[in-house]
């Protein structure tokens, strides 16, 4: 296993701005579904669905991309939410990850990622689709859902 640390401080501090902290997590989650985008397209049928893989919510530190987080059964939003944009797009579905930022239960500026995809319409959605919550996040976890 090969891990590739960021170190993005700056962007996540407490004086970090809500904006530098949003364009830091653009990126890297922009990171995440090109990893994931790309094994899938390599690896076609090799990786069951999010929901059907047996995989489950729990806090991690890392941002995996799919291989690691089903090899692990388990991920957070991050990881959750960029494998299953990926999952979309391989399949022609348009969707793109949000972010919400709020507090955790210490009171600490915190973040929550879900998934947005257009209704037939093509308008954006008002409701999100949350993997974390449906692979059981729940209220007794770190962060407190929110979004």
């Amino acid at each position: 296993m090969t891990i590739v640390s960021f170190n993005v401080g700056h962007a996540f501090g407490r004086r970090a701005s809500e904006v530098e902290s949003a364009e830091a997590l653009e990126t890297l989650l922009a990171c995440l579904i090109r990893l994931d985008t790309d094994y899938i397209k390599r690896h076609p049928g090799k990786l069951v669905s999010l929901y059907r893989g047996g995989l489950h919510y729990d806090r991690t530190k890392l941002w995996e991309p799919v291989p690691a987080l089903h090899e692990r059964g388990y991920g957070d939003c991050k990881s959750l939410t960029c494998a299953l944009v990926a999952e979309y797009r391989a399949r022609g579905v348009r969707a793109r990850p949000v972010f919400r930022f709020g507090k955790n239960w210490t009171g600490s500026k915190t973040f929550h990622i879900l998934v947005q995809t257009p209704d037939r319409n093509g308008y954006d959605r008002t409701e999100f689709e949350d993997p974390s919550r449906k692979l059981g996040m729940g209220q007794h976890d770190e962060l407190t859902p929110f979004g």
